[in-house]
């Protein structure tokens, strides 16, 4: 197909029918000095991000980072990064809780519905006392 990996540059985007490159496409990802960058996951870490982008891709790129010029700032932004990655975790881990104490008193709910029709189905009917039976 034209829009094969193959055949296209790294950067085109094939259209919804797959019928070659979107004139409408643009690529979205941020580049520093022709190098492509991720951007950060966590929003308040933007700044040694950036600090540490320039110093990786820009004023060290060539030589310093190979040699450690860079590595207090990657430590600084793997702090931050911790930091933040922990506070998402909490707060992730109080609505699963509170998720799973919904979910645990539904189990219970039904398990009591469930018995109770058991229960229910289980008794025999009383026996007829009447001249044909």
């Amino acid at each position: 197909s034209p829009c094969s990996p193959f055949f296209l540059p790294a950067d085109t985007h094939c259209g919804p029918n797959d019928v070659g490159p979107d004139p409408n496409f643009s690529n979205t990802i941020a580049t520093i000095n022709g190098k492509r960058a991720k951007p950060n996951r966590y929003p308040k870490c933007k700044e040694v991000y950036e600090l540490y982008m320039d110093c990786a891709l820009v004023s060290e790129a060539a030589f310093g980072k190979f040699i450690g010029r860079c590595n207090q700032k990657k430590k600084d932004l793997d702090e931050c990064n911790m930091v933040e990655r922990d506070a998402l975790r909490k707060v992730n881990l109080a609505a699963a809780r509170k998720h799973k104490a919904y979910v645990d008193q539904r189990i219970a709910e039904e398990e009591a519905a469930e018995l109770a029709a058991a229960t229910f189905l289980a008794t025999p009917p009383p026996k007829k006392k009447g001249w044909f039976w």
